[in-house]
C-alpha cells in the first residue's frame, strides 16, 4: 500500500444542487489531502452538474446517470468508479476537517489486527445529538451487533478489499443493511467513539415524505423485506426475536398495502408472537374491514396527520 493511501469519498445526489457545495467543500477542506471525490448524479434535472463543474479540482470525478436509478444504483456506480485504498459514503452531509486523517491513521494503527471496517460517530446537525445508538465504547463491532443492536446513523469507512465485487441489489428499495451485514459477516470491524460527520435531515432521512415514496414503490419495499428475512431471518429469530418480530411485521404491512392481504395477515399474526405492536395490530384488523384501496387511503390520511404534527412541532421548536 502507498505511504499515503488514497481515500475515495462518494457523494450520491439527486436534485440536491443547493446542498452540494457544503458537502463538496467539507471534502476539499480535509487536513488529509490524498483523496478522490466521486460525485454520482442520479439523473438530476436541476443545476447539479453546473454546481459540480464550478469546483476546479482535478480530484473531483463527476458521473451522471441518464435516468434515475435510485440510491442503491448510485452507490454501485460509486463503488465501480472508486480507486481508493479506503472507501466511504458522504452524500449531502458534511465531513469534519480531520475526518479522513483520523480514519487513515486508525487503519494504520489497527492493520496488524486485521481490521477492515471502521465505525465512527455522526451527529445530527439540527438536534446536536449523536445520530446512532447501540454502541458507545471503543472496540470491535460484531456481525451480531449490527444485526441486533445498532440503529440509526454511524459513519463507516472500509478497506476496498472488503467491498470487492459486492454490490447492492438494485431491485430493492433504499435498504443498505443487507449488503453491510454481508460484509460484516466476513470482515473485522472496529468502532471509535469520535464524531467525523454532521448529518443533515434536509435530504429526506426520517421524513414523512419517505413513507409516501415507499408507498409508491410498495412492490419493491415488499421484496426488500422478503430478501432481508430470507437472508437473515433465522439468525434474527434466534439472536434477537423482538427485532425479528418488527421485521416480520414490516413485511406483513407492506404485503397488505401491496394487495397481498392473506399473506400479509399471516406475517402480522406471526410477528405478534415476538413483538406486539398497536400500529400493526390496527392494520391487521383493518385488513378484515377494508379492501386494499381503502387501507391505502387510511394510510395516506394518517401520514397527512403525522406531517401536520411534525410541522407544528417544528414551528414550535423554532419559536
Amino acid at each position: 500500500m502507498n505511504e499515503k493511501p488514497l481515500v475515495s469519498v462518494i457523494i450520491t445526489t439527486y436534485n440536491r444542487a443547493a446542498l452540494l457545495p457544503r458537502a463538496i467543500n467539507s471534502v476539499l477542506n480535509q487536513t488529509y489531502q490524498n483523496f478522490e471525490l466521486i460525485i454520482v448524479d442520479d439523473g438530476s434535472t436541476d443545476n447539479t452538474e453546473e454546481v459540480v463543474r464550478s469546483f476546479n479540482d482535478k480530484r473531483i470525478i463527476y458521473h451522471k446517470h441518464e435516468r434515475n436509478k435510485g440510491v442503491l444504483g448510485a452507490r454501485n456506480t460509486g463503488f465501480d468508479l472508486a480507486k481508493g485504498d479506503y472507501i466511504t459514503n458522504l452524500d449531502d452531509d458534511e465531513l469534519l476537517p480531520e475526518a479522513l486523517e483520523t480514519a487513515v491513521n486508525k487503519f494504520a494503527e489497527l492493520a496488524s489486527k486485521g481490521v477492515k471496517i471502521l465505525w465512527f460517530d455522526s451527529i445530527d446537525a439540527e438536534k446536536g445529538k449523536l445520530s446512532g445508538s447501540g454502541i458507545r465504547e471503543e472496540g470491535y463491532v460484531s456481525y451480531e451487533d449490527l444485526l441486533c443492536r445498532i440503529h440509526g446513523d454511524y459513519h463507516m469507512i472500509m478497506d476496498r478489499d472488503v467491498i470487492g465485487d459486492n454490490r447492492f441489489d438494485e431491485r430493492l428499495w433504499d435498504t443498505e443493511s443487507i449488503l453491510w451485514l454481508k460484509l460484516h459477516r466476513k470482515s473485522r470491524a472496529y468502532y471509535i467513539p469520535k464524531v467525523l460527520v454532521r448529518k443533515y435531515r434536509e435530504h429526506g432521512s426520517e421524513r414523512v415524505s419517505d413513507s409516501m415514496a415507499a408507498l409508491k414503490r410498495i412492490s419493491r419495499v415488499t421484496l426488500t423485506h422478503k430478501v432481508f428475512l430470507e437472508e437473515y431471518g433465522k439468525e434474527l429469530k434466534r439472536l434477537c426475536p423482538k427485532y425479528y418480530g418488527q421485521r416480520l411485521a414490516g413485511l406483513g404491512a407492506s404485503q397488505i398495502l401491496n394487495g397481498e392481504i392473506l399473506e400479509g395477515r399471516k406475517r402480522l399474526l406471526e410477528s405478534f408472537k415476538f413483538n406486539l405492536s398497536l400500529k400493526y395490530f390496527i392494520l391487521f384488523l383493518l385488513s378484515f374491514i377494508f379492501n386494499k384501496d381503502q387501507i391505502i387511503a387510511c394510510y395516506i390520511k394518517l401520514l397527512d396527520i403525522k406531517q401536520r404534527w411534525v410541522n407544528v412541532r417544528k414551528s414550535s421548536d423554532q419559536k
